[in-house]
């Protein structure tokens, strides 16, 4: 009974800790980790438009936050051609909605190595597109996003502040 109870604290103190983590990083400058961040602020505001996204091929992650929210994400970048894209997992994790908020309003901020971006993020629903950045995201993560509602992807592109 004893050990059932120093589990079961331990436990508490666990679930208590990742509570105040994931509320302390929506006051954080961008995500902790897997939790939502706060607003985007640091990092120099990139002022030239990107033509050319494939300096961000070899990024695992990225930051982002649309500017309809005040919070910012973790999320993929690919590269295709020298375009980027961002998927979105639809179902993962339960209870995600910044992929709808993009599709009313796609403006957002990527910050990549520090320096932000400012962007329009919007959704392509081209299958043979689709189909490619399937395959680079197998290719560069090595599985498909963790899902079994889908994947939505956004094409980037670069907007004036």
């Amino acid at each position: 009974m004893r050990v059932l109870r120093i589990i079961g604290l331990f436990l508490a103190c666990v679930v208590g800790l990742l509570v105040v983590v994931a509320f302390g990083a929506r006051f954080h400058d961008g995500p902790v980790g897997l939790f939502p961040g706060g607003p985007l602020e640091a990092g120099a505001l990139e002022g030239s438009p990107v033509t050319d996204w494939s300096f961000a091929q070899t990024e695992n992650t990225i930051e982002l936050q649309l500017l309809s929210q005040q919070r910012s994400r973790t999320t993929w970048i690919l590269v295709h051609d020298g375009a980027a894209f961002i998927p979105c997992a639809i179902g993962f994790p339960p209870g995600k909605t910044w992929h709808q908020h993009a599709v009313q309003d796609g403006r957002a901020v990527l910050r990549i190595e520090g320096r932000r971006y400012p962007v329009t993020l919007q959704r392509i629903e081209d299958p043979e597109l689709a189909a490619a950045l399937a395959a680079i995201v197998k290719e560069k993560y090595g599985r498909s996003p963790p899902t079994g509602e889908g994947v939505w992807y956004f094409r980037v592109t670069s907007r004036q502040t």
